[in-house]
């Protein structure tokens, strides 16, 4: 399992990679701003299974999972189930 800063700093260089330019910070609404689309959504959640560890149960996804690095880290970091 890798810490809080090496998930952030792998998923700011996703969110990089796939921005087109645009400045995002860790709150930047990704998909509501649509900086991310939701063809980007399958690759992003095989990242966070490998960063963190541990599979994603699909099942249990919720409405702003996904709603910046902040909130990825919280549902998603090190650690969380």
């Amino acid at each position: 399992m890798r810490s809080e800063s090496e998930i952030r700093e792998q998923l700011r260089a996703f969110v990089h990679r796939h921005a087109g330019g645009v400045a995002v910070t860790d709150d930047t609404a990704l998909f509501t701003l649509r900086v991310l689309r939701s063809v980007h959504l399958p690759e992003l959640i095989i990242l966070l299974e490998r960063l963190r560890g541990a599979p994603i149960d699909v099942e249990q996804l919720r409405i702003g999972d996904f709603d910046g690095i902040d909130a990825m880290l919280a549902r998603f970091g090190a650690g969380q189930p």
